[in-house]
């Protein structure tokens, strides 16, 4: 197993130290997670691969507090983080858009849970339309908007949440590939200019090199970190560098471990 790099400076944003999960299914204990250490700096993009069950979904669950490791310990910015809940931002696969609530409301709607008036959340909203591409469709319904757009939506209601990390689980799966493509540029030049901590799982390689600083690869369940790499493209990325003979090795060496 390879070494964990080790953050030098500040307090990571998020840093998981020795966390194991077991889970009961059918009256039988199942190992999920076994000793997983991470750890993704403030401002930087973190990517979890791995083979299907291997507990990525997992980690994003333990981070974001709807669940609680086993064993080890989850820390938020150096603290050891028992109420995580709501103190993340997390975007699923799904965009859980409310088919009765426009785009607009859909994204201020953690906002309006917090107790912020409606009247308010929306200008937040609307101030960041044209960065998310929903300006002209802020008073459409979910079922008029492109798979695209209702991403962009529900990503747009994770940063409204306020948070300075974010938490993407596969966000873009469900996608044709050319909208998922132009929804990575997006959301890396988003990133660029927001700069908040991000850990993305995802199970695209070429999606995971783009985008990270960092990407860790998981082996099959129980999860346990196989090996880590940082990911060496410089930055702005473009998309000539995917055919770069340095994103080739690095896509090489992570297939080889995910098998």
């Amino acid at each position: 197993m390879a070494s964990t790099p080790r953050a030098t400076q500040a307090e990571p944003a998020i840093r998981l130290s020795t966390v194991s999960k077991t889970m009961s299914q059918d009256g039988r204990s199942l190992h999920v997670l076994d000793n997983i250490e991470l750890f993704a700096a403030n401002g930087e993009f973190v990517s979890i691969i791995g083979p299907s069950g291997c507990g990525k979904s997992t980690i994003l669950n333990i981070i974001a507090g709807l669940d609680e490791p086993s064993a080890g310990t989850v820390y938020l910015n150096g603290d050891a983080a028992a109420g995580r809940l709501g103190a993340v931002g997390y975007m699923h696969q799904k965009d859980l858009l409310m088919p009765w609530r426009t785009a607009l409301d859909n994204a201020i709607l953690g906002l309006e849970i917090r107790g912020v008036s409606r009247r308010d959340a929306r200008t937040k909203a609307m101030d960041l339309a044209d960065r998310f591409g929903l300006r002209g469709f802020e008073n459409a319904y979910p079922y008029a908007l492109s798979g695209g757009m209702r991403q962009r939506t529900a990503f747009l209601r994770t940063v409204l949440a306020g948070q300075s990390v974010f938490l993407l689980d596969e966000p873009f799966s469900a996608l044709d590939a050319l909208t998922r493509t132009q929804l990575q540029d997006w959301l890396l030049g988003l990133w660029e200019q927001l700069r908040k901590t991000v850990v993305l799982v995802t199970h695209d390689v070429d999606e995971a090199i783009f985008l990270s600083d960092r990407i860790y690869v998981m082996t099959p369940r129980p999860g346990r970190m196989k090996l880590v790499e940082r990911v060496p493209l410089p930055r702005p990325r473009t998309r000539a560098m995917v055919t770069e003979a340095e994103f080739v090795r690095l896509k090489k060496k992570l297939m080889a471990a995910l098998l």
